[in-house]
């Protein structure tokens, strides 16, 4: 069976002037420590796809209309909010198109990185701070007991973005979604961050849904 099953997915929004269908219905599946990509239009539905995944539709106007969403064998539109938020940041990872709206301006990376370690893993925060300097490491920035105490606009576009990789893979989760995580950089940057992707499917048996 497929590790991420999405079957029959529609998402719609309460407007003024009615409902609004935001995705009108896609399958798709993935198995684990695989790559898959989706691929399509601008506004055709394909970071809906990713929020729809991750609980994270906007409401209150947003909300799954029909389909199902099958991580693991689990249902993930079935969970209680506790769960699906023991789920989303643990086992399942995104990062966005953009680092520089995604990243906090006025706090260090490093320790931006400890935070999210520290939120969903029990560990002191020492250990945390460890952590995130080895996640650091582990995308390949350079120089990383300094780089640590730099602030988002310190570093390149490039950096950034690997920034918010180690963030989101610090929890080791089993799935990662990338939103058109290449789209801000030149053509040079793209095709490093996409090798250390790759090299991370192979290091940490992820599974990746690529956009």
């Amino acid at each position: 069976m497929s590790f991420l099953q999405v079957r029959g997915l529609k998402v719609s929004f309460r407007t003024l002037t009615g409902e609004f269908e935001a995705l009108k219905g896609i399958d798709f599946s993935l198995q684990r420590g695989r790559v898959l990509g989706l691929v399509g239009e601008s506004g055709s539905g394909k970071s809906m796809t990713a929020l729809a995944i991750m609980g994270l539709v906007p409401k209150p106007n947003g909300y799954i209309k029909a389909g199902e969403i099958i991580f693991d064998n689990r249902e993930l539109q079935k969970l209680s909010n506790r769960d699906y938020l023991d789920i989303r940041g643990n086992r399942i990872a995104m990062i966005f198109q953009e680092p520089m709206t995604s990243l906090n301006p006025v706090f260090r990376i490093g320790d931006q990185i400890t935070e999210a370690i520290l939120t969903h893993q029990k560990m002191r925060s020492a250990q945390a701070k460890a952590l995130a300097v080895q996640m650091l490491e582990k995308v390949q920035i350079p120089d990383v007991e300094k780089t640590y105490y730099y602030y988002p606009h310190q570093l390149s576009g490039g950096m950034r973005q690997r920034v918010m990789i180690a963030m989101a893979i610090c929890t080791n989760p089993d799935l990662l979604i990338c939103d058109e995580p290449t789209t801000a950089l030149d053509v040079t940057i793209q095709s490093d961050i996409l090798k250390l992707m790759k090299q991370l499917v192979a290091d940490m048996k992820l599974s990746i849904l690529f956009i």
